[in-house]
């Protein structure tokens, strides 16, 4: 039909250029004189028409060659056409089933070296399937993976630097790999995770078996695995005083790969970790979270600055304990209200300390102070005789109390996480990044909200966690001069403060005390029953904090303050004619007139829920070496 069609177009062509020029001739023909003389002028005509005759056949003749000769050509020019597209095609076809056919080998491959990496197996076999034998594998040794440590108050640790070894097949621009327990495919344009790397987060634990590969330079599509060497643990390691439970800073995973792209796309969908990109060195890193664990500490005030002081001071200061899984304070409360300072310990006035004590300094008991508890001391001078009538338990000398980490790196990347993804829009209640409540009380839902300031001074703010958590960051400070701070639900309120910029606010009253915090008079933050589990504040080491009333309006806060300040962080509470339900980690501590720190027994598991970051407790990393080669 195609060939009928040309032919077509071919003869109308002519058609078209033979008339043409037949008018052409006709009108140069009229133009031209004719010769004197009848007889002239009829053999002239006949002459004339005779030689028109002859011109139209020859011109039809080449006309007609013509047509064929191009007919010819874009028959052949068809046909060349066809022959280069199909087999393109034939040759696309061919590469696409072997790629896919090495992409099934290589899941296969992936399955069988960890086994045998995993002590599963001694050996297996593997035929990686190519098509009729188009492409090789290969192995080399490009990649790596490096897990190093990063506490808080030290120096990087180096975990492992390992390298990782990469089978490969390649066609073209298409790159299937085994590496690292998983399998990559590129393009050349980035790069897709086939099979999951052995890498697994779980619930603040990270288990990293690391395989290693290396092998035949050049491989056939089937290849034998083995053990290379015996699995050496990295992580725990006494040797090398790495232990675990992970206490405080960072642990940070790195890979180096030509296919980085496709890891931190796994690291970010299967872990809350902070995941970030050096594009030019082909590396990624996932972060993670060490936190003090808050379940060790059985006490209610953790003062962390080893040069600092814990003082319970002046009228009517005291320090209980209650248990919220049971009841609200009024119902529970009892003694074991137990305090640990890594400095010095100060109690003066009536002030009561329902409890024991340990001091990593000296405890001094002034006035009519009373520890109902032990008490457990580090540094000269021992508490005298007169000091230790007022002590109802035992009086024991120890080697000092450890300080707690401070925790600046997960508060920046939980407020970085916040902001990024803040929920800021979902609510009339903030503009601008600031607090607009027109209406008295308001109430934020569940969701992610980023402050500049929180300013509440005769409003109510109500966040509800009926439907999910909330998670508040204040960049630099948050007062309630005379406003309240309630929360209702069952989920957790997380109030992360970053104390940003030296900005702080001046409370009124309290001399020359700047603070991050202020809870004061007529103002409440609280919780339903005391239930210090359902809000936890976050902040630096530098954090510091007031909740201070009057005699006739006590201030109250509920809920946990987490700010530890390492061994010589500024961070420091002060609790004046106000009641503190829960338990509070800061460097320094006062508890003045009528302050009284209530702490919550019922606190388990505060500091994981809710977080939108990866907190570790545990590390589990091993490397395991196996040998490829061609079989």
């Amino acid at each position: 039909m195609i060939l009928n069609v040309l032919k077509r177009r071919v003869f109308d062509t002519e058609t078209d250029t033979d008339a043409t020029t037949e008018e052409r001739r006709y009108q140069i023909r009229a133009t031209v004189p004719p010769p004197s003389g009848g007889g002239g002028d009829q053999k002239g005509n006949r002459r004339g028409g005779s030689r028109r005759s002859t011109n139209r056949r020859d011109d039809r003749a080449q006309s007609e060659v013509m047509g064929i000769a191009l007919l010819i050509g874009i028959i052949v020019l068809a046909g060349t056409m066809l022959v280069i597209f199909g087999a393109a095609a034939v040759s696309e076809q061919e590469g696409t089933v072997a790629t896919s056919q090495a992409e099934r080998g290589f899941e296969q491959l992936d399955t069988r070296t960890s086994r045998v990496a995993l002590g599963d197996a001694s050996s297996q076999q593997v035929d990686l399937g190519f098509v009729d034998n188009v492409g090789h594998a290969y192995s080399n040794d490009e990649g790596w993976i490096r897990v190093t440590n990063h506490p808080a108050d030290g120096n990087e640790t180096e975990v492992t630097n390992t390298s990782l070894g990469t089978v490969f097949y390649q066609r073209d621009e298409t790159t299937v790999a085994y590496q690292g327990g998983g399998v990559w495919r590129s393009d050349g344009e980035g790069s897709a995770m086939l099979s999951r790397p052995e890498f697994h987060y779980n619930d603040g634990t990270l288990t990293l078996p690391i395989v290693s590969v290396d092998g035949d330079s050049g491989l056939t599509d089937r290849v034998h695995i083995t053990k290379n060497g015996t699995s050496v643990r990295k992580f725990p390691d006494s040797s090398r005083g790495l232990t675990n439970r992970l206490e405080s800073g960072t642990t940070n995973v790195t890979v180096q790969s030509d296919y980085y792209e496709a890891w931190g796309q796994y690291f970010e969908e299967n872990t809350r970790g902070v995941v970030t990109y050096n594009h030019s060195a082909e590396q990624v890193t996932v972060t993670f979270f060490a936190l003090p664990d808050i379940r060790k500490f059985d006490v209610g005030i953790i003062a962390t600055s080893d040069t600092g002081e814990l003082s319970v001071e002046g009228t009517g200061a005291y320090i209980d304990s209650y248990d919220s899984s049971q009841g609200d304070y009024a119902s529970t409360n009892s003694a074991d209200g137990s305090i640990r300072s890594a400095g010095n310990v100060f109690t003066s006035g009536d002030a009561l300390i329902d409890g024991d004590v340990a001091a990593g300094g000296v405890v001094d008991l002034d006035g009519n102070s009373n520890i109902s508890g032990d008490v457990e001391w580090t540094k000269e001078p021992e508490p005298d005789a007169t000091e230790k009538t007022k002590i109802d338990g035992n009086v024991t000398r120890i080697d000092g109390v450890d300080s707690v980490s401070p925790i600046d790196d997960f508060v920046e990347a939980y407020a970085e996480r916040v902001r990024t993804d803040a929920d800021n829009d979902e609510t009339p209640h903030i503009t601008n990044n600031e607090l607009s409540i027109s209406n008295s009380p308001a109430e934020i839902g569940t969701g992610d909200y980023y402050l500049h300031n929180m300013n509440l001074d005769d409003e109510t703010l109500i966040l509800n966690t009926t439907e999910g958590d909330v998670r508040i960051v204040v960049r630099d400070w948050a007062k309630l001069e005379s406003g309240n701070l309630t929360v209702v639900g069952n989920g957790t309120v997380h109030l992360v403060v970053q104390s940003q910029n030296e900005t702080t606010v001046n409370p009124t009253g309290l001399g020359s005390r700047d603070v991050n915090l202020h809870v004061g008079k007529k103002s409440d933050v609280h919780v339903p029953g005391e239930d210090a589990n359902r809000l936890v504040l976050f902040a630096p080491r530098d954090f510091r904090a007031t909740v201070a009333g009057s005699n006739s309006h006590r201030a109250s806060f509920d809920g946990v303050i987490f700010a530890p300040a390492g061994s010589d962080g500024p961070g420091y509470v002060y609790v004046k004619q106000a009641h503190v339900y829960g338990l509070v980690m800061t460097g320094n501590l006062t508890a003045g007139q009528y302050g009284a720190i209530h702490y919550d027994r019922g606190l388990e598991d505060t500091l994981t829920g809710g977080s939108p970051l990866s907190e570790l407790e545990y590390l589990h990393v091993a490397v395991h070496r196996t040998h490829i080669r061609s079989a």
